[in-house]
């Protein structure tokens, strides 16, 4: 029971998972938590990112993930890099959330600031059929629909679910397809119950990166595109329990998880031989061809491949394979006469990963990165345009094993302790193969200032900016014929003891105060590992090098709060909490967008939390308010070489925000509502020492309505960004290979959006209440 936890928890049910109908669990979670703000460093609509006091659940491929998120017992963080990828979530199979903030051991890795429990329906309390329909702007088409019974005298339910989801999203060459189906069998009686569960999810997303602050005026277009993701999914999962005496029960589940990921990420890096001959950008941003601006034809300028040749693009792949599961046993036996809820559990999960990927010569023709083509011919040279490749195979294991107690001391007064051990290892066996430099030339330095060569591109062309004339690569002096290849090899092992310790005292009905201290770990995931070495950077999710060590991260939580109702109609919460993290994992960012996995000493992020519902007949009013003052605790130097000082500022963490919503039934068959989402400004990424002015807050209003004509029938309709705002949710600061500076990159949010559709019922009662 919530009036028990000594957490600020919150569950979501009923018609509040889907009054504005969200595309994402992250949108509806930035639509009802205050403490909660959204980050979209892709411009996908289905990559939406969430922080809770300050901790994010990303579905970026590296970024620091401190949530952790289950789905009726299945881990949903990926095990290579802790992201979660929202996309494979069907929110019309989702019964209920429990948001659980804190510092909670019992969830295991990532949970530093949080963690967020979904539970599926099932036919006994979702009972009939429904068929929706709905479309929009930026050409969103969708469809889903669900169903669910009972049979056998009500020990067996079954329920349904599908939904499909196509749009071309509000940037340029932002099309996403997502399709997802979900199935669930459940046998129950008075004390036992089994369930199975299968779900699938396939689904393709475009994003075009952030812009330049300079290319803002027209936020629709694309810095450079193609960037790309093709997720699938498979998950089926076996739950079980029973109860053997009122005092003793046992539950528990074992999932297998099939994902499989394919990557396209296009970038943009002329060479730096590209200043003299290749002056001045031709119209919609292609780079002068070097042949034509020298007059040679079929040359290819190796060195700097600038001209023609002027970046890469980058594929990637990543299967995964998991096997997990929980257990929990239930004792409820009195201790020294006292009420007594004691728990003992523990989780596992063991998965094997395979990595590749590679970087191929392109072409950026009008902001699109062309690859060249096996058939590309050019004087003297081999067809192959690879740059490097990369494989690497990882096994991650985790365990953890817990113990819980709640001992209510009084009638209002009840303590909970708990006790975890986690353990997680990781290893890595794979190589890197550079076949040419980074700046695409056939010789190139390694990290140990030792010269190699490709042999296969002897006696080819390249241009010699230096001298302005036409040369034959030859071999360099001193060098080692290559392709090189690097191991990247380790194995790494962390583990840690957990305690937490929460007082909840309940004085009276309608009111209850709480307060906890707790402490959860993080360890390292593969990609960290694998780009941690700063002589080396990665371009994230593009690369992995060496694998040196990095050491778990530590959050230490603690909160105070007080929840309650005022009469009948309003109701409220709010909670204080700080949470020191030590040996804090971030990306640290270079210009270039390279960057390297780095402990960066302690972190801090301490705030408060507001909510205020009231409820009458007709209108429903709620205001949730949050601020979080994320800092760093210890200087460190960036990777630009500016020192960042104690109490700066983290990025990407907006102070405030402060969510609005009201509903009013004016008739029994029609519904209206408002949001209003104010959101404060944020320290762009890789700006750690705030050198450039932050990334603005903004303010949006949304609406909605519903008509229901009659019995089974609801059209609905959503406006969102109602106002047209201009905004953005992520910051990044990078060189402008368009005019060679360095600035702040921002991803522009949508602007306004329309959703209508209609959904039919059939059989199904009047819909739960949230």
């Amino acid at each position: 029971m919530l009036r028990d936890s000594p957490v600020n928890d919150m569950v979501l049910s009923g018609d509040a998972l889907n009054r504005q109908h969200p595309a994402s669990l992250a949108d509806l979670l930035d639509a009802t938590q205050g403490s909660a703000s959204l980050s979209n460093g892709t411009g996908n609509p289905y990559q939406n990112d969430v922080a809770i006091r300050g901790f994010q659940a990303t579905s970026s491929l590296g970024a620091a993930t401190g949530l952790s998120v289950w789905q009726d017992g299945v881990r949903l963080n990926e095990p290579f890099g802790g992201n979660v990828n929202w996309d494979l979530i069907a929110m019309n199979a989702v019964g209920s959330v429990a948001v659980l903030p804190g510092s909670n051991p019992l969830f295991g890795l990532n949970t530093l600031g949080g963690a967020l429990v979904l539970t599926t329906k099932n036919g006994a309390d979702n009972p009939g059929a429904a068929v929706t329909v709905q479309g929009g702007s930026f050409a969103r088409r969708a469809a889903m629909a669900q169903a669910g019974g009972t049979a056998a005298n009500k020990q067996f339910d079954w329920f349904v679910a599908g939904d499909f989801d196509e749009q071309d999203g509000y940037r340029w060459y932002t099309h996403s397809r997502v399709a997802r189906v979900f199935a669930k069998l459940r046998w129950h009686d008075a004390v036992n119950h089994a369930e199975l569960s299968v779900s699938h999810a396939d689904t393709t997303l475009n994003g075009t990166q952030g812009l330049p602050v300079s290319q803002l005026a027209q936020p629709q277009s694309a810095y450079t595109w193609p960037d790309t993701v093709a997720n699938r999914q498979t998950v089926a999962n076996l739950v079980a329990g029973g109860r053997f005496s009122e005092q003793f029960g046992i539950s528990g589940n074992v999932y297998l998880r099939w994902s499989d990921a394919r990557a396209l990420n296009s970038n943009a890096s002329l060479g730096d031989g590209c200043d003299a001959p290749c002056a001045g950008l031709a119209p919609g941003g292609t780079a002068i061809d070097r042949d034509a601006a020298t007059g040679y034809a079929g040359s290819l300028p190796l060195h700097d491949y600038t001209g023609a040749i002027n970046t890469t693009l980058v594929g990637s792949g990543i299967a995964q394979r998991s096997v997990g599961g929980n257990v929990l046993i239930d004792r409820d036996v009195p201790l020294a006469g006292l009420r007594n809820d004691f728990n003992l559990g523990g989780s596992f999960e063991q998965a094997t990963i395979g990595y590749d990927q590679h970087a191929d010569l392109a072409r950026l023709v009008a902001y699109q990165v062309v690859p060249l083509t096996t058939n590309a011919r050019y004087a003297g040279v081999p067809a192959d345009p690879r740059v490097n490749t990369i494989a690497i195979t990882s096994h991650t294991s985790a365990f953890t094993l817990f113990v819980r107690d709640m001992v209510t001391l009084t009638p209002t007064l009840s303590v909970t302790g708990s006790l975890s051990w986690t353990s997680t290892r990781v290893s890595l066996r794979g190589t890197r193969t550079t076949l040419l430099g980074d700046d695409g030339g056939y010789n190139w330095a390694d990290a140990d200032g030792t010269m190699w060569y490709n042999p296969a591109y002897l006696g080819a062309h390249s241009w010699d900016a230096a001298t302005g004339q036409l040369a034959t690569a030859g071999v360099p002096d001193g060098a080692l014929a290559g392709p090189q290849s690097d191991a990247v090899v380790g194995t790494h092992r962390y583990s840690r003891i957990n305690p937490a310790l929460g007082l909840t005292w309940n004085p009276r009905a309608r009111i209850g105060l709480f307060a906890s201290v707790s402490q959860a770990m993080r360890a390292p995931t593969a990609i960290e590992l694998a780009c941690a070495d700063p002589a080396r950077p990665c371009a994230l999710p593009t690369g992995f090098n060496g694998d040196p060590d990095l050491r778990a991260v530590v959050a230490h939580s603690l909160e105070l709060g007080v929840r309650g109702r005022i009469g009948r109609r309003i109701g409220f919460n709010a909670a204080a909490y700080r949470t020191r993290v030590t040996n804090d994992i971030q990306f640290v960012f270079a210009p270039s967008g390279l960057g390297h996995f780095a402990n960066l000493g302690q972190t801090e992020r301490q705030g408060f939390e507001l909510a205020l519902t009231a409820d009458w007949t007709r209108v429903q009013l709620s205001a949730s308010y949050g601020h979080v003052a994320a800092h760093t605790r210890d200087a460190f130097v960036d990777a630009q070489g500016d020192l960042v000082v104690p109490g700066a500022r983290i990025a990407g963490i907006p102070a405030q925000s402060l969510k609005l919503a009201m509903r009013w039934q004016p008739a029994r068959d029609l519904r209206l509502g408002a949001n209003l989402t104010a959101v404060s400004d944020q320290v762009a990424h890789g700006d750690e020492a705030a050198r450039q002015p932050p990334v603005p807050g903004y303010a949006l209003v949304a609406v909605d309505a519903k008509l229901m004509p009659w019995p089974g029938l609801e059209l609905f309709a959503t406006v969102t960004n109602l106002f047209d705002r201009r905004y953005a949710t992520f910051g990044v600061l990078g060189g402008n290979v368009y005019t060679g500076g360095t600035e702040q990159f921002r991803t522009p949010a949508p602007g306004r959006a329309l959703l209508a559709g209609v959904t039919w019922r059939f059989g199904q009662g009047e819909r739960r209440a949230d």
